[in-house]
């Protein structure tokens, strides 16, 4: 009996992550929140592939974390929201569009202003180019 030859497994993919980016804006639905800037704090992990920019040690078409803050803070804060499951899908489509990945994941987190007794409540999205219409 022969053996079958198997297909070699995937490739996961390579990783970039951004943690506890901070940003201020208003966010929530209840007339305690309406008008005071909030601190949310978000994460973001991206499916890339990095190996021709760490094969020449070299940062051309890599995921620059400082552009991704600037551009989340540039549509984030200045918009009014009233969940934060908003932001997650917008902060998932500034990352996917304006950057070399193919899938993102975002989490959001906040210290309602109404619950002074929880630490904090959080949501989270994954989200693919295809998704978007950017594949």
């Amino acid at each position: 009996m022969t053996a079958t030859p198997t297909a070699a497994p995937a490739r996961p993919p390579d990783r970039v992550m951004g943690l506890g980016f901070t940003l201020r804006c208003h966010v929530g639905f209840l007339p305690i929140e309406a008008d005071i800037l909030q601190t949310l704090s978000l994460d973001f992990e991206a499916e890339t592939d990095w190996r021709a920019a760490a094969a020449a040690d070299q940062p051309d078409g890599l995921v620059d974390y400082a552009e991704v803050y600037r551009a989340l803070r540039a549509h984030i804060c200045p918009r009014r929201y009233k969940l934060i499951e908003r932001v997650a899908e917008d902060a998932a489509a500034v990352i996917l569009a304006g950057f070399p990945v193919d899938r993102v994941r975002v989490r959001v987190t906040k210290r309602p202003l109404d619950m002074p007794e929880i630490g904090a409540v959080a949501v989270e999205c994954w989200r693919t180019r295809a998704e978007l219409g950017l594949a």
